[in-house]
């Protein structure tokens, strides 16, 4: 059976009170995930300015 492909993962470093308001906020996601829709969410407002 062929091994999954591994995603290249960084490091973010961030205050323990930013790391409680995003956990806060991210509900049942990953932070990847989280991170990935607040960024899509960002271009799409710039997109309409």
């Amino acid at each position: 059976m062929p091994k999954p492909a591994k995603k290249k993962l960084t490091s973010i470093q961030l205050t323990t009170d930013t790391r409680d308001r995003l956990y806060k906020l991210k509900f049942r996601k990953t932070y990847d995930e989280f991170l990935s829709e607040l960024c899509d969410l960002y271009e799409e407002s710039q997109e309409e300015e």
